[in-house]
């Protein structure tokens, strides 16, 4: 095979999902050669307004593409119209091509879509039956309509309403043949029954409990007959009866193939150089915990981009709310997550009003909405609670109110654990003072001596704050009673220094030296924590903390490349090692190994892990508690040399919220000028973007994030003993410590 046929990835499909991916990667900073194959004629273009707004046109539609030429030139992307593919071959990281073409790719991401299904009824082949997937589709379809003066429309579906709605823009009659009823997937009747009736309020015959039973014509279509006899005269006929998914081509591939082709909550198939984004994909579905496919460009969008990523190796889960859109006639609503009839459903609003919104709860847990009118912050919000699987138990009955605002509802609560050797039993106490106010975290994340503390709590969540105690209980050092307050604690410390702690850590000199890896010219640091990996195997059962309620997040640093490293209960299989790595700081502990790769502590680079905490779960709505173990001011200045370190220590650790002022303000001047900008167009065109997914993403407020404080005060004692004194006393002081001062931050 020759070099010119060989890509380091290569994406099949031509749709949103597709060019997303390949667009992601190059912006990820993906090296090597990327190759785009569509089997269309055309560049990949926007297929959602194929149903809508070109149909009403008054000239062929014409493709909105997603990139242009020259962008896919810029992003050294190669596109190949006209390239069906017809056969992959995982096990040679190959595919085939219809003309016999054969690729080699090192990455494959199949982004196919799904294909019209048929009916199989006498006529369905005759001219003026289309279906309406492509651009030529749509071509085919207006040129219909510029000689047809009657048309059906088989299903009720969200395609099929929004093409009759056009239809009848265009002053064509009307016919809608549904055999359940309008928007059948939703299962709720008062929405089919109002769209129903919108429909025939603008002149469109709805005829529910029927189907169409063959196509009647010479060449060109001329009726349909339905199977409860009906004959319907009409010039153009639209089937809207459903989709499959296009996956013919890999019959043989040996991928796991069930409604479309099966991959993980990373969009990875059963073979590691695969995934699949878009319509095509059966994901788990990490927000329902459910297995399904969904059919909207805002997930085809999302996965795209998440496949990327994931091709790249950054062990991303896809955990979106699915969204959904349309608009007909003068009404646009927005679906989120799932809707269905065996949710309790809270209604607000009326639809006869047009502000309506239904939510859709399991167990107390928000898992759906429907939302016609409805403000965007409210829908975004709406999305956040599900995403988060917020319990609304305490507010369900303000739900039903239309001026109850949603965004001051907390969904989840963060704890946020420093780095700092013996500092962490200050935490200890912050810990059992917040579990004692009933406030326990949704999330946990830690650095160092933080790690630890949050894998205990992760792995006790029905009572963190004992095993915490507990846990520095085992930890502390009894040491003989010294009776001045600093030499007692520079003792400690130096105590800790030369001999270790035997729970915890213990000095290579005191090693035994016979082997030669225990000499000193091959110390890969100057103690081994052994020990506390085995202190940490006794309170937590590491094999049980994906089911743990409360997520863990624990950070290092990768020792050859230097950049942070996460990690997440929820995904990965976290053991002991994950945790020493985050407190593998040098030169006093050695890097820890886990997959082949080394880590050390990410103090290094930062003690605290918020910034990339928000970045993994979002900020909206979250009540975040930060301890302190470092304060960040303070009001003398260092007076000798051990002053001076401890004061350099403060610094360096100390916890820092980043916030981009400028970025901040840059975006709050672009959403300024869109809301300018949608209050110039007519009403109908502003209210119609107000409900599509992106303008709903980008514009819609979020509910704030809350952030409490708890910081230790500097005690003026010997600085530089601070985090090496392990001692009994010191660590029952700083429980009581972090105790009090978190009391005093929530306020009681």
């Amino acid at each position: 095979m020759g070099v010119a046929n060989r890509f380091d990835f290569v994406i099949v499909g031509g749709g949103l999902a597709g060019v997303t991916a390949a667009e992601t990667l190059r912006n990820e900073g993906a090296q090597g050669r990327i190759l785009l194959l569509t089997q269309e004629a055309y560049l990949p273009y926007q297929r959602p307004p194929l149903s809508k707004k070109l149909l009403l046109r008054d000239e062929p539609p014409q493709p909105s593409l997603i990139l242009s030429a020259s962008k896919y030139q810029e992003l050294s992307i190669d596109v190949r119209l006209g390239a069906l593919v017809t056969s992959v071959q995982p096990m040679h990281q190959t595919l085939r091509t219809l003309t016999h073409e054969v690729i080699h790719y090192k990455k494959l991401l199949i982004a196919t879509g799904v294909k019209p299904s048929r009916l199989a009824i006498p006529g369905e082949y005759l001219q003026g039956v289309h279906h309406l997937r492509t651009l030529l589709d749509a071509q085919a379809i207006w040129r219909s309509m510029q000689q047809a003066r009657r048309a059906v429309v088989i299903g009720g579906s969200l395609m099929g309403l929004e093409v009759a709605a056009t239809l009848r823009q265009k002053g064509l009659e009307v016919t809608l043949i549904e055999r359940d009823s309008v928007l059948e997937k939703l299962s709720t009747p008062e929405i089919s029954v109002h769209f129903q009736h919108k429909l025939e309020a603008q002149g469109v015959q709805v005829l529910i409990g029927d189907m169409p039973a063959s196509f009647q014509g010479r060449t060109v279509v001329e009726s349909v007959t339905t199977a409860a006899g009906r004959t319907i005269a009409c010039d153009l006929v639209v089937v809207g009866a459903g989709v499959e998914p296009d996956i013919q081509f890999l019959k043989t591939s040996g991928l796991k193939l069930d409604n479309g082709i099966c991959v993980d909550r990373f969009l990875r198939t059963n073979n590691p150089h695969i995934f699949v984004a878009g319509d095509v994909a059966n994901f788990h579905d990490e927000v329902l915990n459910c297995q399904h496919r969904v059919e909207h460009w805002d997930n085809a969008v999302k996965q795209g981009r998440v496949a990327a990523r994931n091709m790249l190796g950054q062990n991303l889960p896809y955990a979106e709310v699915s969204y959904f859109y349309s608009h007909v006639f003068d009404q646009s609503f927005t679906l989120l997550g799932v809707v269905n009839q065996h949710a309790e459903k809270i209604e607000r609003g009326s639809l006869a009003q047009g502000s309506y919104a239904s939510f859709f709860l399991k167990n107390d847990i928000p898992r759906g909405l429907f939302a016609l009118g409805r403000p965007t912050d409210e829908i975004k919000v709406t999305e956040t609670l599900i995403k988060h699987r917020v319990n609304l138990h305490a507010l369900k009955h303000d739900l039903s109110n239309p001026d109850f605002r949603l965004n001051h509802i907390p969904n989840q609560t963060i704890f946020i654990l420093q780095g700092g050797g013996a500092l962490g039993a200050f935490e200890c106490g912050a810990v059992s003072a917040l579990d004692a106010a009933g406030i326990r975290p949704d999330i946990v994340a830690g650095i160092s001596i933080g790690a630890f503390n949050g894998a205990i709590i992760a792995g006790n969540p029905d009572d963190p704050a004992s095993a915490l105690k507990a846990f520095w209980r085992d930890l502390a050092l009894v040491l003989p009673e010294v009776p001045e307050e600093n030499l007692r604690r520079f003792f400690a410390s130096q105590h800790a220094v030369w001999f270790g702690v035997p729970n915890f850590f213990k000095p290579r000199w005191l090693m035994s030296t016979l082997k030669s890896e225990n000499t000193s010219a091959r110390w890969p640091s100057f103690y081994d924590l052994t020990p506390a990996k085995a202190l940490l195997t006794r309170y937590v059962d590491f094999s049980q903390l994906k089911r743990s309620p409360i997520r863990l997040l624990i950070q290092a640093v990768d020792v050859q490349t230097g950049e942070l490293a996460m990690f997440d209960s929820y995904i990965d299989d976290l053991k002991p090692e994950h945790v020493l790595a985050s407190g593998s700081l040098p030169p006093a502990f050695a890097w820890t190994s886990i997959g082949g790769k080394r880590y050390w502590d990410a103090g290094i680079v930062s003690n605290s892990p918020l910034e990339d905490v928000l970045a993994r779960c979002g900020s909206a709505g979250k009540r975040v508690f930060i301890i302190d173990l470092f304060p960040g001011k303070r009001s003398l200045l260092p007076q000798n040399l051990l002053d001076v370190m401890g004061r350099r220590d403060e610094i360096v650790y100390a916890e820092r919220i980043h916030t981009d002022l400028r970025m901040s303000n840059l975006v709050r001047d672009y959403q300024r000028l869109v809301e300018e900008i949608v209050h110039e167009l007519p009403a109908d065109a502003a209210k119609r973007i107000q409900h599509q997914p992106r303008f709903i993403q980008m514009m819609g407020g979020e509910a704030p994030m809350a952030i409490t404080r708890i910081v230790r005060e500097h005690s003026g004692h010997v600085p530089f003993a601070k985090s090496y004194d392990f001692s009994l006393k010191t660590v029952e002081q700083l429980i009581h410590a972090g105790y009090r001062m978190a009391k005093k931050a929530i306020g009681l």
